[in-house]
């Protein structure tokens, strides 16, 4: 029997499965039935993430008048460009690294709109690493 948290909802209930018939018990919806037993069978997850942007919209704004370092900025208040990216589908567990080592090679250049494949079928998968969000030029 092995124990795992459902990640479907929320309620992170805890799930023991069966690893012979892939019985779930301890779900308090439908999903997690069928997250327990894929979990076992084939573990997937969706990949986010961020890539470099090179080019004219990689240039950043003026220095923070703080001087701080809040989120995303380097030293002096000066933000670092990059692009929230993630898989199309979820993509098996075993080829998340591979999946991160492609997409920290990739520069994104303007323009590019959210929805935009940046590495079709990454890691020898059926998914595409896509923009979460447009980039004007």
């Amino acid at each position: 029997m092995k124990e795992i948290i459902c990640i479907t909802c929320p309620k992170g209930c805890r799930l023991k499965v069966d690893e012979e018939r892939f019985a779930v018990t301890g779900n308090a919806c439908p999903r997690g039935a069928v997250y327990g037993a894929n979990e076992l069978r084939n573990p997937v997850r969706v990949v986010t993430s961020t890539v470099v942007v090179e080019g004219p919209a990689s240039r950043p704004p003026e220095p923070s008048p703080d001087k701080g370092r809040g989120p995303g900025e380097a030293g002096g208040g000066v933000t670092l460009r990059r692009l929230p990216v993630k898989t199309d589908r979820p993509i098996p567990k075993d080829k998340m690294f591979e999946v991160m080592e492609e997409i920290a090679r990739v520069r994104a250049k303007a323009p590019v709109k959210a929805g935009d494949v940046l590495i079709p079928h990454v890691a020898g998968t059926e998914g595409n690493v896509v923009a979460t969000r447009s980039l004007p030029e």
